[in-house]
């Protein structure tokens, strides 16, 4: 299965695939002009003696024939790097769709490790097969052929010697390449493994040494990169086995034919110097364009092995959030109505009815584990529900223009993602913003202070995931891309976990400034996030279990317990939710 898809990513580059036939027709034109003319220029001047002007014309048909030749080998050895990175490209691009196409929970349950070693090395590996193997597939059609007919019209007796002995080399490439391919495989499985964990635990790897598994990681990675290793070297035994097998059968078949024509030429004397030489001449080109295509053909069929990846992720079902094409203006509510989202293999949530009304910040609380996150992504409209549905003034959100949604709405995760770049553009996100606009925004998320402590300020340079950055910095500078945008709605998914106390009053107080401004729906595990809240829902088990005002709850015993200084943990939980 892993063929069709190369295939199908080969068909949309038609143009250059012609391209290449016509190269190598040239290419074996040229190949039995240069053996023609060796052939006569050495007939003329050591068995005919004859005067250099009869040789002239075929020395100037052997440069040509050089000139042509080469000239052709180097533009499709171009041709072949255009179409693989055309291919991977396409590739990429697939990959890209197939993903954006996911909800967002479907996409967080990939290992981020595993998606980056697939979109980039994965990938990667399809470069020999559309670089290589594909040209070298045309050729080997091709200039076999036009050496076949060229050596029958010679002497048929060594094109049917040739004949019997070049199925061997395909053959071989047929029994070798079913190994090869589910070594590739398995290599490409253990890689994917190996660079997945090494990059996942170089993200967690404060975590790692501050619980003291360091080590345990360490022999994991360990034995994942020896797997790798062995997988690797299973590989090339392989590659290095067949090299020899098929090395040994073109010498084998060049012996045959010169064995046949010597028996020809002084034996039985039937056969004349110029088309004995001509066939001799020839014939090793004729197997070296097999042979080629077995070297190229260890580097394809490694291939097969990305392919059957890629296949297997492009074939995954995928499950979007479905939007339709109404504009959207949030005038009066956002709100759930019935909900109920279940995860693969897991337990569902809802049905779940909360409202959040214009103007005002709704806040859930809850057990960590029992799905307040899912409830507020429900919210959001960043997964797809089983049933019920999300009413956006009174609108099914499945009526909704996407981008409209996104341009009145921003999300602020618990740990919010800051790239690579100045601090201006981290904070516009592709706007053109003056100074005065980021500033202001930035001393509204209470990040005035450390601004100010920059030494290139809004020019200053952010590494990837915020290198440099506290966890209420990084936060900060996602709520002054709120304060910049404007939003009507802003989502916040425990904005404080994890951050020390005066981080979190100033995160608050940045929370509270917005909240004049915008819709907030807050999930929150500590009472000081959700003081300042005009309605609160409590979430347990997956349900909604009361609902009401600071003082309509005060007697519900979880909001005694957070407000209590109670931190919700996993103890709490029966099970364990996104």
């Amino acid at each position: 299965m892993s063929l069709q898809i190369l295939r199908m990513w080969t068909l949309h580059n038609k143009s250059v695939l012609i391209l290449i036939i016509i190269l190598s027709l040239l290419q074996s034109g040229s190949i039995i002009l240069q053996a023609v003319g060796i052939v006569k220029t050495v007939d003329l001047v050591f068995i005919q003696n004859a005067a250099f002007s009869a040789v002239f014309p075929y020395l100037w048909m052997l440069a040509v024939a050089i000139i042509v030749r080469l000239s052709t080998q180097l533009l499709i050895a171009r041709l072949g790097g255009r179409l693989a990175a055309s291919i991977k490209m396409r590739a990429r691009t697939d990959l890209l769709e197939h993903w954006s196409a996911h909800a967002f929970t479907v996409q967080g349950a990939r290992q981020t490790g595993s998606n980056v070693t697939l979109f980039t090395d994965t990938v990667d590996e399809l470069e020999s097969y559309y670089r290589e193997y594909i040209p070298q597939v045309i050729k080997t059609t091709v200039i076999p052929l036009a050496v076949l007919v060229a050596v029958f019209l010679t002497h048929p007796a060594s094109a049917l010697i040739m004949v019997i002995t070049a199925p061997f080399i395909p053959l071989t490439y047929i029994i070798i390449g079913m190994q090869t391919k589910a070594k590739s495989e398995e290599q490409l499985v253990e890689m994917n493994r190996f660079s997945g964990k090494f990059l996942d635990l170089l993200q967690g790897l404060q975590s790692l040494r501050l619980f003291g598994q360091s080590q345990k990681q360490r022999m994991l990675l360990a034995h994942n990169n020896e797997s790798f290793m062995n997988a690797t070297l299973a590989v090339l035994k392989i590659a290095f086995a067949s090299t020899l097998f098929i090395e040994l059968i073109t010498t084998l078949g060049i012996g045959l034919v010169a064995l046949e024509i010597g028996f020809r030429m002084i034996v039985f004397e039937t056969l004349a110097f110029a088309p004995a030489f001509l066939v001799l001449t020839l014939a090793p080109e004729f197997y070296n364009a097999l042979k080629e295509l077995g070297a190229a053909f260890h580097t394809g069929r490694g291939s097969l092995g990305a392919a059957s990846l890629l296949e297997e992720t492009l074939k995954e079902p995928a499950v979007p959030v479905q939007w339709g094409e109404k504009q959207v203006s949030l005038k009066q509510s956002l709100s759930l109505q019935k909900a109920v989202f279940s995860y693969k293999d897991g337990p569902a949530i809802g049905p779940l009815s909360i409202s959040a009304r214009v103007g005002k910040t709704t806040a859930i609380i809850g057990p960590t584990g029992h799905g307040k996150t899912t409830a507020l992504h429900m919210l959001a409209g960043m997964v797809e529900l089983q049933s019920g549905t999300v009413l956006i003034d009174g609108v099914s959100r499945k009526e909704i223009s996407e981008e409209a949604w996104y341009n009145e709405m921003t999300y602020i995760a618990q740990h919010s993602y800051v790239f690579a770049g100045t601090l201006r553009d981290n904070i516009c996100m592709g706007q053109s913003c003056s100074d005065e606009k980021v500033i202001n925004a930035l001393k509204e998320a209470q990040l005035l202070d450390w601004f100010y402590s920059l030494p290139a300020g809004l020019e200053t340079h952010i590494g990837e995931a915020g290198r440099g950055l506290s966890g209420g910095e990084k936060q900060r500078v996602a709520l002054a891309r709120a304060f910049l945008k404007k939003p009507s709605i802003v989502f916040f998914d425990e904005p404080t976990a994890g951050l020390d106390v005066l981080t979190e009053k100033l995160l608050t107080m940045a929370i509270k400034q917005l909240s004049k401004e915008a819709t907030v729906v807050i999930v929150a595990h500590r009472f000081e996030s959700i003081g300042h809240a005009d309605y609160i829902y409590i979430l347990e088990n997956g349900l909604i279990t009361a609902c009401g005002t600071h003082s309509e709850l005060a007697e519900h015993p979880f909001y005694q317990f957070m407000r209590q200084g109670g931190m919700p943990d996993a103890d709490t939980a029966p099970y364990d939710l996104a």
